[in-house]
Parts: structure tokens; sequence; C-alpha cells
């Protein structure tokens, strides 16, 4: 409708407009009431799902694009609250078998009693025929956008000592065992950096010289790092200049054989 003060104005009912002087304009449905039947016909318009969704779901190119166009938006705490409370919801509406179901799973998931792995670990044959199995498998779309929206945020420090400080990472047995080693032959010359308070290329070194020589010694555990090749980690330290000596947890064993390979490698 046209305003009434004459300017010309488009409003909608119910709008206020300033235009020198307050005009309201009248709902059409102002001082009235909907009958009892068309509240009823609202009432059961609205109950149930949405019937043009009933059996449909997002295609993976679909879901791919709006996980791309939220990637890196926080959500609002109004959005937090809203998804806290539809989870709740939705716990609330699963039936007791469903529910333990549900925890059931998670709980396997977990590592607790109902793991059949847990405590265990799969044989070298395993690991080989998994590996095999997974040989020439592409990554879906969405999983290549992850991964790579992953390695670009720990290539920026800010990124890398925010998640460092909610680690809280600390060193293990076996590096605090060499981090003494090297206090113990090199008093203030070797600092423990493997909480990510230094990368290279977003990889984080776990000891670094810092008495003017560009050199890193690696620490490989027995089970974190069975199957990797020492060099692949040289070679990537080596085009920043950095020489790189890498030493595996079993060899702590016997100290006397990590001296001699350490002061070898200070005085190379």
């Amino acid at each position: 409708m046209v305003c009434q003060c004459g300017c010309g104005e488009i409003v909608r009912p119910g709008n206020i407009f300033v235009h020198g002087h307050n005009a309201r304009y009248s709902h059409p449905m102002q001082g009235q009431k909907h009958s009892e039947e068309a509240r009823k016909k609202m009432s059961e318009s609205h109950q149930g799902p949405r019937p043009w969704r009933i059996g449909k779901g997002h295609s993976e190119e679909a879901r791919m694009k709006m996980s791309i166009s939220h990637a890196g938006i926080p959500l609002s705490e109004k959005a937090k609250i809203n998804l806290g409370i539809a989870s709740k919801r939705a716990w609330a509406a699963k039936s007791e078998v469903q529910r333990q179901a549900v925890l059931s799973k998670r709980h396997a998931a977990w590592g607790g009693n109902k793991s059949p792995m847990k405590g265990k670990h799969h044989t070298e044959e395993a690991n080989r025929k998994n590996s095999d199995a997974h040989k020439g498998k592409r990554l879906s779309p969405k999983t290549e956008f992850t991964s790579d929206l992953l390695k670009g945020r720990y290539q920026d420090p800010a990124y890398v000592q925010k998640m460092a400080k909610a680690w809280n990472i600390k060193p293990n047995k076996p590096e605090s065992c060499l981090n003494n080693l090297l206090e113990g032959l090199y008093p203030g010359q070797w600092k423990y950096t493997g909480d990510f308070s230094f990368t290279i290329n977003g990889k984080c070194p776990d000891f670094v010289n810092c008495n003017g020589q560009k050199k890193i010694i690696e620490l490989f555990g027995d089970y974190w790092h069975r199957g990797q090749n020492p060099q692949d980690r040289i070679d990537t330290f080596r085009p920043f200049g950095y020489e790189t000596l890498v030493i595996w947890e079993h060899e702590l064993k016997n100290i006397d054989s990590v001296i001699e390979r350490i002061r070898g490698f200070m005085g190379a």
C-alpha cells in the first residue's frame, strides 16, 4: 500500500515510518481472531516432517558445497545453544533400545570392555593387508578438502600455537630421557620443541639446537613411527638448512651407543 502522508513510499501493513510524523497502518487482522476451524487447520499443517523432504537426502556434491561454504565460519552463541537444545531433544526422543544401541557403539569405539581389540594389536600381516587394500583408492572430495584445509591451517604459526596451548603437550618418558641426556652432555644448547613451540613447514621437530647450529634431533617411537622411513624426515628439514639425527625409542636402552651417535652428530 502507498503511504498516506503523500510521500509515495510503498509500505507494508503494520509498519511504522517517520516522514516528519509517525504514521501507523493497521494489519488486516488487527482486532480480529482466527476461527477455531482456521486454527485447527494451521496447527495440522505445521505438524510432522515437511513432506517435500521425506525419504530424501542431500547429494554428495550438495554436502561438499555446504561444508565448504561453512568452513572456517565460527558458530554464534545462539547457534551453539540451538544445536545443544536440538541434540538434547533428539536424544530424549529416542527409545531406550535406541539409546542402548548408541551407547554400545560409543563404548566399543572408545575402547571399552566390549571392544574386541582392547589391549590387542594388529599383526604385521594384518597391517600389510589393510595397507594393500587401501592402496590406489581415492579420497572423497570432502575428505580431500578437509585434508587440504588442515594442512593449510598448520602452516599458520598462530594457529599452531593456539592448538599447542589447548593440547598442553608435555614430553613423554622417552622424550624426557633424551632431554635429560642432552642437557647433561650439552647444557643449555638443546631445546625441546615437540610441544609445537617451533615448526618448520608445518612439521614439529622434537629437539632443536639453540646454540647457533642448525641441527635437529628426532625421537621416533617404536609404535607410533613404525614403518616410517627416517630419511623422509631428514629430507623434510634439509631444504631449510637443518641437519637431522633420528634416534629410535629402543635405542635408548643402550645409552652409551646413543651418546656416541649424538657426539658424532655434533662434531660433524
